[in-house]
């Protein structure tokens, strides 16, 4: 006879190997103030424990350091829109490299994390705030000679791998993250002659757990020395292209190398809007004079065919966005971008170019992208403009699965 689940009092949870945790800070070891001018914070995280990834955040204060009226400036969609690139080193070697992270950093708040994470992004990031139909590119508002403090989680395969992971213990790295040099690009400025900020006391927190079962340290320490630790996370490997005005084909070299790329995403920002002090450089991308794009891997189309796109005609793009950008082992995501922020034009727009390669949805299974690290055949992304189309800069983003491992000797390698 089966018992109902509802009554099946034998299916409780397991119980926890003893342990404790506690909330750890890391401050960069090579200063407190940064800025374009100096701008790469180096945060040596060395837990001496289990590190949760998934709950770390980066603490840090943002300092309008104009003084004139006039002057405020508003994040350009989170805390993090001064972001340049973010690295994972360890021993001097490069675990993940994450270059324009702040534009993936809010394209993924996009696509994935719904009402809910928008919400919490607001309140912890300064994010744009919910409303009535969409959530816009522009985020809190700082006046002029005054500051605020932000927690943002990173966007990092390592700390937020597969299976929810914690990073073994024994791995030591650095968390190195690079200003953006150009002031006119990290926000929404009121007054394009006064772009002057400061990021003051970035540190990393997150949660370390000491394990207190012998048993339990022992199979971990023997499994350590004799096959290394192994887990997995999605990164993002980026490609810088640009575009010309005008109608007729453009093709944008990709050529990537992965082992199991699941996705492409591509943004398009317009060079006047990107370089425009007092617009949206992260936040907006535009479609602008699009009609049909495919990207070629290998010789082999993906999609098989072609893409149309316009303002009527949007759907097929919107889905393999959604598809693209989902949380591992999830077919779509949970996009906050209407339609009509995605066909959107101006500084509102919110439209990306991408496709979907993931073989797989299922979160037990590794590999589920497809390998162009087997072939030497180029990567294209070909798109077909009509007049509309501006001098635009094209940043491809290609999310793939890496392999983190650290072996008995504190040594951390990646493989994607």
């Amino acid at each position: 006879m089966e018992v109902p689940a509802s009554m099946n009092y034998a299916m409780g949870k397991a119980p926890s190997v003893p342990a404790t945790s506690v909330l750890r800070q890391f401050a960069a070891n090579n200063g407190t103030v940064f800025s374009p001018t100096t701008n790469e914070i180096r945060i040596n995280v060395a837990a001496q424990g289990f590190l949760d990834g998934h709950k770390s955040y980066l603490y840090f204060t943002i300092n309008n350091t104009n003084e004139a009226a006039g002057q405020a400036l508003v994040l350009d969609s989170d805390a993090l829109c001064w972001c340049d690139q973010i690295r994972v080193e360890s021993q001097g070697l490069v675990i993940e490299r994450l270059e324009r992270a702040a534009i993936y950093n809010n394209m993924r708040y996009r696509w994935q994390e719904g009402i809910g994470q928008i919400q919490a992004r607001t309140a912890k990031c300064g994010g744009p705030a919910l409303a009535a139909t969409s959530i816009g590119n522009s985020g809190q508002s700082l006046d002029e000679a005054t500051s605020a403090t932000f927690a943002c989680p990173l966007p990092l395969g390592f700390l937020n791998n597969h299976g929810g992971k914690a990073i073994p213990k024994g791995a030591s790295f650095d968390l190195v993250i690079r200003v953006n040099s150009v002031a006119a690009q990290c926000f929404n400025w009121e007054a394009a002659a006064a772009t002057s900020f400061t990021i003051t006391n970035p540190r990393f927190y997150a949660p370390v757990m000491q394990v207190q079962s012998p048993e339990a340290m022992a199979e971990y320490q023997e499994a350590l020395m004799s096959q290394g630790i192994a887990f997995s996370g999605d990164v993002v490997k980026t490609y810088v292209n640009s575009s010309s005005a005008g109608s007729g084909p453009k093709v944008a070299q990709i050529n990537d190398r992965s082992r199991s790329l699941k996705g492409l995403v591509t943004v398009l920002r317009t060079n006047a809007l990107r370089d425009d002090a007092d617009s949206s450089s992260v936040g907006a991308s535009q479609l602008l004079g699009l009609t049909e794009y495919r990207y070629v891997i290998g010789g082999a189309n993906y999609p098989q065919d072609t893409v149309q796109y316009s303002a009527t005609d949007s759907g097929r793009a919107y889905e393999e966005a959604q598809k693209a950008l989902a949380k591992d082992g999830m077919p779509h995501g949970e996009p906050t971008v209407s339609r009509q922020s995605f066909t959107a034009t101006d500084a509102t727009g919110q439209g990306v170019i991408a496709v979907d390669l993931r073989v797989f949805d299922d979160k037990t299974l590794s590999m589920a992208g497809i390998n162009t690290a087997a072939s030497a055949a180029p990567n294209t992304l070909e798109l077909t403009m009509d007049a509309n189309a501006v001098a635009s800069d094209l940043t491809t983003y290609a999310i793939c699965e890496s392999i983190f491992v650290l072996d008995g000797k504190g040594g951390l390698t990646a493989s994607a």
